[in-house]
C-alpha cells in the first residue's frame, strides 16, 4: 500500500505595494511547516508601476511563475480574497486585478487555485496574526497582517 506524501501549498496574499507567499507544507501526521519563514516572503512592487496597470500585472504574473518553477511540488495555490465592501476605489480595483494575475499563472502553471475570505479560513482581521501564530508559525523579518492572511489561506485550503 503506498503511502501518502506531504502536501505543499502557496498561501498568496496581494496588496498594491506589494505581496506576501507562505509556502506551508503538510505531513502525513497533520503538522504543517512554513518553510520560508526565514526566507523570500515578501515581494514588493517595483517603482514605477503607478501608472503602468499594465506592466504591474505582467509583473505579478512573472514573480507568481517564478516561484511555482522553483517549487514544482506545490499541489494548491490559495489566494487571500478581498472582504467585500461598500467602496470600490483604485487600490481596491487594483488588488482584484493582481488576483486575477495570480490566478492566471497558477492555471498556466497547472496548478488549481482555491480563494478564500476570512469566515472561509476560520479567521477574523483582527486576530489573523494570532491565528497564524498558533497554526502554522510567523516569519522571521516583515511580520505583518497581509503575510499572517498568506499563512492563515494556505492552512485553511491544506487542512
Amino acid at each position: 500500500m503506498a503511502t501518502a506524501s506531504p502536501s505543499l501549498i502557496l498561501g498568496v496574499r496581494t496588496a498594491p505595494q506589494q505581496v506576501r507567499v507562505a509556502l506551508v507544507r503538510f505531513e502525513v501526521a497533520g503538522a504543517c511547516t512554513l518553510l520560508n519563514q526565514s526566507s523570500e516572503n515578501l515581494i514588493r512592487t517595483p517603482a514605477g508601476f503607478e501608472e503602468d496597470i499594465a506592466g504591474h500585472l505582467n509583473w505579478m504574473y512573472e514573480e507568481v511563475g517564478r516561484i511555482l518553477r522553483q517549487n514544482p511540488s506545490v499541489s494548491r495555490l490559495a489566494l487571500k480574497a478581498p472582504e467585500y465592501a461598500r467602496s470600490n476605489n483604485a487600490a481596491s480595483r487594483l488588488r482584484h486585478y493582481l488576483d486575477a494575475s495570480v490566478q492566471l499563472a497558477a492555471t498556466h502553471a497547472n496548478v488549481s487555485v482555491v480563494t478564500r475570505l476570512y469566515n472561509q479560513i476560520a479567521a477574523r482581521k483582527d486576530d489573523v496574526r494570532k491565528y497564524a501564530e498558533e497554526r502554522v508559525g510567523r516569519t522571521d523579518t516583515n511580520w505583518n497582517d497581509e503575510m499572517a492572511d498568506a499563512i492563515v489561506v494556505a492552512w485553511a485550503v491544506g487542512r
